[in-house]
C-alpha cells in the first residue's frame, strides 16, 4: 500500500524555481508513492509522465490548488510543497518512518525550517518545539511542507480560505477537532525568503497582525445581570463588532428573572444566526447577587460572587482567545480586533491580557486599570494621563478585555480576595507572576453605563467630567 503523496503547487511567479523543487523531490530515496504537480494559471513544464500527474486550473488561491491536488491522490499521507521551496535529502525517508509510527490520532507531522535567501544561502534555522495543544494556539510552528493525514484533512473539509495563513488555520482546525500533531525527527525544510511570497505580501501590506488575529477562534463571554437599561447596547455591539471568522458566544444569565432570560436568549439566538457564529452557549444560574442598600462597590461578597460565576463558565470555553464583555460596557465596533491584534503581537514578549479603557464604576476620573510593579493594583490610571496606545500595566478590568486562553488554561480562576481587587485584578497579577504581559490599550476607549448613567471616555479624557 502507498504511504505518501507529494502535491507540488506552482503559479506563474514561481515557475523560475520549479525545476529545483522538482529535482529535489525526484532525488528522494525511497521515492514518493504519488507525485502530482498542480499548475495554477501557468503552463506545466515537461515532466516524466510515468511518475508525475499534472492538474491544471485557474484557482488564484493556494488552498484551492492544494485541494485539487488532494483530490487527485489517494495515499493516506500527503505532503504539500510550494514551488519556491527545496526538499532536503532524506526528507521523505524521515517522513515515511514517522508516518508508519504515528498514532492513529496524529494528523500532522511538522518539520523545522531552514530559511534561505533567493539563492538558497542559509539565513537562519527555526527549530520548533514538541507539539502542545495550547502552545500551538500561542504561536504558529506548523508549515505547509508538513505531512498531513488524508482522513483528517477530509474530516475538516481540506484547506480553508478563511485566513491568509492557510497552514496555521488548517493546523488549528484539525487540533480543535481532537487530532494531534507531532514534531518530525528529520532534516529542516529549505524555504526561500523572497519578495512576492505570501508572507512577504502580508508583511508589506501591514496585515500580519490582522491575519494572526483572524486565524484564531474567539469566545465572547458575558455575564448578564438583568440590566434592561444596558442590554440593548450590549446586543447592538455584538451585531456590529469586528469579529474573526470563528467566533462563539457564551452567556451566563444571572438575572433570576424569567422575562429577562427569554429576552436575552432570543437576542443571543438572533446574534448567532445573523453573525454566523460557530457556537452558542446560553446558561442560567440561580445564584443572583443582591446588593445591600448603600453597599460599597468593592465589597468582598460581590467580587467573590462574580469570580465564582467565571470559575464555573471559563473552563468549558475551548476557543483560542476569550473576550470578557460586561453588559454595561459600550465599546467601539473595532474594539475586539484592536485588542486581539495587540494580544497576538509577540514582538514585545508574550501577552496574556489586553484590556480596553473605561471608567471606574466608583470614580469616573479614573480608568479601570492599575499601573506599577509592586505586586498589587498599583496606582490607578487617570484619564488625563492615558496615552492613546497600548502599554504594559499591572492590572486591567475585565469589562471589555481579551485573554489568551493558552495562558488561562495553565491555572484556574483564582478566588483569592484582595482589598480593591476583583477576579480580573487577581487574575492579572497571577499572569504577571508567571511572566506574561498585561496591557491596557489606551486607543480603545469605551463608555461605562453604571445603573443607566453614561461614563463617557471621550468626555472624561477632555476633562468634561470632574474627578
Amino acid at each position: 500500500m502507498s504511504d505518501i503523496a507529494v502535491v507540488l503547487t506552482c503559479h506563474g511567479q514561481y515557475l523560475r524555481w520549479l525545476p529545483e523543487a522538482v529535482a529535489s523531490i525526484e532525488r528522494q530515496r525511497p521515492r514518493a508513492d504519488e507525485l502530482v504537480l498542480v499548475c495554477d494559471g501557468c503552463a506545466p513544464p515537461a515532466l516524466d509522465a510515468g511518475r508525475w500527474r499534472v492538474v491544471e486550473g485557474r484557482w488564484g488561491h493556494a488552498s484551492d490548488a492544494r485541494n485539487a491536488g488532494l483530490a487527485d491522490t489517494s495515499a493516506p499521507w500527503v505532503i504539500f510543497w510550494d514551488a519556491d521551496d527545496v526538499m532536503p535529502a532524506d526528507y521523505l525517508a524521515a517522513v515515511r518512518t514517522a508516518v508508519r509510527a504515528a498514532p492513529p490520532e496524529t494528523a500532522v507531522i511538522y518539520p523545522d525550517l531552514c530559511l534561505c535567501d533567493e539563492r538558497l544561502t542559509p539565513l537562519t534555522t527555526r527549530h520548533f518545539p514538541a507539539w502542545d495543544y495550547w502552545e500551538l494556539r500561542a504561536d504558529n510552528y506548523v508549515s505547509t511542507e508538513s505531512a498531513w493525514r488524508r482522513a483528517a484533512l477530509e474530516a475538516v473539509g481540506g484547506w480553508s480560505r478563511r485566513a491568509a495563513l492557510e497552514d496555521y488555520a488548517l493546523a488549528l482546525d484539525l487540533t480543535a477537532r481532537g487530532w494531534t500533531a507531532m514534531k518530525l525527527d528529520g532534516p529542516p525544510v529549505t524555504v526561500r525568503v523572497h519578495e512576492g511570497s505570501a508572507l512577504d505580501t502580508i508583511n508589506r501590506r501591514g496585515e500580519m497582525l490582522d491575519e494572526s488575529w483572524r486565524v484564531r477562534s474567539l469566545a465572547v463571554v458575558s455575564l448578564l445581570a438583568g440590566r434592561d437599561e444596558t442590554f440593548e447596547r450590549w446586543e447592538r455591539f455584538l451585531m456590529r463588532a469586528e469579529l474573526p471568522p470563528l467566533t462563539s458566544l457564551y452567556v451566563l444569565d444571572n438575572s433570576g428573572c424569567a422575562e429577562f432570560t427569554r429576552r436575552a436568549f432570543d437576542a443571543c439566538r438572533r446574534i448567532a444566526s445573523e453573525r454566523a457564529l460557530t457556537h452558542l452557549d446560553f446558561s442560567t444560574v440561580g445564584r443572583r447577587y443582591r446588593a445591600a442598600e448603600g453597599e460599597d462597590y468593592l465589597v468582598k461578597t460581590r467580587h467573590l460572587h462574580v469570580a465564582r460565576l467565571y470559575a464555573d463558565l471559563l473552563p468549558r470555553v475551548t476557543e483560542d482567545v476569550i473576550l470578557t464583555l460586561e453588559d454595561d460596557i459600550e465599546a467601539p465596533a473595532d474594539a475586539v480586533a484592536e485588542l486581539g491584534k495587540e494580544l497576538v503581537d509577540r514582538s514585545r514578549g508574550e501577552t496574556a491580557v489586553v484590556g480596553a479603557a473605561y471608567a471606574m464604576p466608583h470614580d469616573e476620573s479614573l480608568v479601570c486599570a492599575g499601573e506599577g510593579d509592586g505586586g498589587g493594583w498599583g496606582s490607578s490610571v487617570a484619564w488625563r494621563n492615558l496615552p492613546p496606545w497600548p502599554y504594559e500595566v499591572a492590572c486591567v478590568g475585565g469589562g471589555c478585555t481579551v485573554w489568551a486562553n493558552w495562558a488561562l488554561r495553565r491555572f484556574p480562576v483564582h478566588l483569592r480576595w484582595e482589598q480593591l481587587l476583583g477576579w480580573d485584578g487577581v487574575q492579572c497579577l497571577e499572569l504577571k507572576r508567571r511572566g506574561y504581559r498585561v496591557v491596557l490599550h489606551g486607543g480603545v476607549r469605551c463608555r461605562h453605563h453604571v445603573h443607566g448613567e453614561v461614563r463617557d471616555a471621550e468626555a472624561l479624557t477632555q476633562g468634561a467630567v470632574s474627578g
